[in-house]
């Protein structure tokens, strides 16, 4: 599932949360100091948000936050949840603290905030800033995909289409957000409204009648065809679904939304309330959609938000070019769009089980390396000692009450600077990262166009075009799933954004690192050879973080030229094969002739 930033979600009900968090605590074995139980009311109730957030039974005021598989990832929830307990955080508190005892001293007393309904959904809101981008690349000339999300999967077992479709209908209704239209006039700053009158577009298709290869290959035309339609943003819906019959208990649904309207987070708390409402439907009762928090009241707090005050001009003093490591985007001045090919490389065991201790030994969290390394890898194509790239955040501020369970789009992605200094020690360098990330965080109001008027970089072109997602929002529907007897499988999800690569890392039980490429503007081999310097230098990284930095680059190096040289030799192989068959003949009799 895509796909936003290094937070998650909290559980609705304590301890109920997904496997991949579990597990982790599984493998970390849970706290290793004497319980000592809370002694103040802050302690008590700061304990009792780690135990819920962290799926742990107990946890003490001398228990490392780390060792109980906290990370940066779970920071935003606890902040939030402290917020609705009237309790002032910060994430970095949080992070550097690391105890109950520590952390609860760190707290200061706030008014506690109910989540509310927000403001009338009606009349025009203000965008985001991420929104703003979209729209821009969205109107500007480019193809109909862009920013276009598409969720397919098969679904087997008694599927009540009727039932299934009045779920979908049901939470649509009960969420305004999904009902957003945009407006916007020359001249005019664009606004977003939501239309009460929209309904949701459901349209069935029946492939009972074709062969099995004959309902892929129209499965396909329908998902292309579906993708090309793009969506009338000023008119909206702006989701639709289609459900596809292909035999007695075998069913496709497609779920096509565009990205302005929701986020990666959003999107699995959409899905988990729609097989809820299903199930309701199925066993008689109504529907009854959660009640969730307004992503309106978040839209108009960032009203007077993101003013220039010179932060980023500073921040990128000295920065004399853009990064970038992919072909020329534009043809005759479109953006154009397709659907991205994916490469993928696993982490072995022993890298992951490095990352853990990475964060419990010195506080660096896996966000920080992947930062780092990537930054690395993007020094190694340019031959720059400093480069940029996106970092996408969830942007949910966690003072909002209920932002966790609030259905929108938050996500920013913003600009990175790391310097990459050959001298410096790597422990030194991934805190100097860590630190970075932390101060962009800070900024998630900011509009990344406003930011490049600033600097005085990459406007029109952008100051980056590739962008890290640390992905750790909870994954409530996914493949292999059982819900409401029905399986879930051949999930898929296309995601059409304007950057020609774009790097996800997904921890838990399964880590592993992704890259969504543009593959008329970077090549197949180019991005597999990326991953594999990637894992490498995470690995030396999780190895050896005493090493200089200059070392880790050469680990980085000599990785490139190994995999550079092993493609060569296995593309020589292929070609000979190739040839040897061609020069290969048949003669009269039936026997076969190889030239000499």
């Amino acid at each position: 599932m895509p796909r936003d930033d290094e937070f998650g979600e909290p559980s609705s009900q304590p301890g109920d949360l997904p496997a991949h968090w579990l597990a982790d605590l599984a493998r970390l074995g849970g706290a290793s100091a004497e319980y000592v139980p809370g002694r103040t009311d802050d302690e008590r109730v700061l304990a009792t948000i780690w135990q819920e957030v962290l799926g742990v039974d107990r946890v003490g005021i001398d228990d490392d936050y780390f060792e109980l598989g906290g990370d940066s990832v779970h920071a935003i929830v606890v902040v939030a949840r402290a917020q609705e307990a009237g309790r002032q955080l910060e994430p970095e508190q949080l992070l550097t603290g690391r105890t109950v005892r520590a952390v609860a001293a760190l707290m200061t007393a706030t008014t506690a905030r109910p989540a509310g309904d927000g403001p009338d959904p009606g009349g025009e809101h203000p965008l985001t800033p991420l929104q703003h981008g979209m729209l821009y690349h969205a109107v500007g000339g480019s193809t109909p995909g862009a920013y276009l999300i598409q969720v397919s999967c098969r679904l087997v077992g008694d599927l009540d289409q009727d039932t299934f479709a009045a779920a979908w209908r049901a939470v649509f209704d009960a969420n305004p957000v999904l009902r957003t239209v945009i407006r916007w006039r020359d001249g005019d700053r664009a606004s977003q409204r939501v239309e009460a009158e929209l309904r949701l577009p459901v349209r069935f298709v029946d492939h009972r009648h074709a062969g099995p290869a004959a309902r892929d290959r129209s499965f396909a035309r329908l998902l292309d065809a579906d993708r090309q339609a793009g969506f009338d943003l000023e008119h909206g819906p702006l989701m639709r679904l289609a459900l596809v019959a292909e035999g007695p208990s075998e069913y496709r649904c497609v779920w096509t939304y565009h990205h302005l309207i929701l986020d990666g987070w959003s999107q699995q708390l959409v899905l988990r309330d729609v097989f809820d409402c299903y199930r309701r439907l199925r066993a008689g009762h109504p529907p009854a959609p959660r009640r969730r928090p307004s992503f309106l009241e978040y839209v108009e707090e960032l009203g007077g938000a993101g003013a220039p005050d010179g932060f980023w001009a500073r921040r990128f003093v000295g920065l004399t070019e853009a990064t970038r490591i992919a072909g020329p985007g534009c043809v005759d001045g479109q953006v154009t769009t397709a659907p991205r090919p994916q490469a993928e490389r696993a982490l072995p065991a022993p890298v992951t089980e490095a990352l853990a201790a990475l964060a419990v030994d010195h506080g660096v969290t896996a966000a920080a390396v992947v930062h780092a390394a990537w930054a690395l890898l993007l020094g190694l194509r340019t031959g720059a000692r400093e480069t940029v790239h996106g970092a996408t955040l969830a942007g949910r501020p966690p003072h909002l009450p209920g932002v966790t369970e609030s259905i929108g789009m938050f996500v920013n992605t913003l600009p990175l600077r790391v310097a990459t200094p050959p001298d410096t020690a790597v422990l030194d360098w991934l805190h100097g990262v860590g630190a970075g990330l932390a101060e962009v965080r800070s900024r998630q109001r900011d509009a990344l166009s406003d930011i490049e008027r600033q600097v005085g970089l990459g406007q029109g072109t952008g100051l980056f075009d590739s962008i890290v997602v640390v992905e750790n929002f909870p994954t409530w529907i996914g493949a292999g799933d059982e819900i409401a007897d029905l399986r879930i499988d051949r999930l898929s999800v296309v995601v059409e954004e304007g950057y020609p690569l774009v790097l996800e890392y997904t921890p838990g039980t399964g880590p592993a690192l992704r890259a969504r490429f543009d593959e008329r503007r970077l090549d197949r081999p180019t991005v597999e050879r990326m991953l594999a310097v990637l894992a490498a230098t995470i690995g030396a990284v999780g190895a050896d973080p005493g090493q200089r930095l200059a070392a880790l680059a050469e680990t980085a190096r000599l990785t490139w030229a190994r995999h550079r040289d092993d493609q060569r030799q296995a593309l020589r192989e292929e070609a000979g094969s190739r040839l040897g068959s061609t020069r290969r003949r048949t003669v009269p009799g039936g026997g076969v002739d190889t030239d000499a």
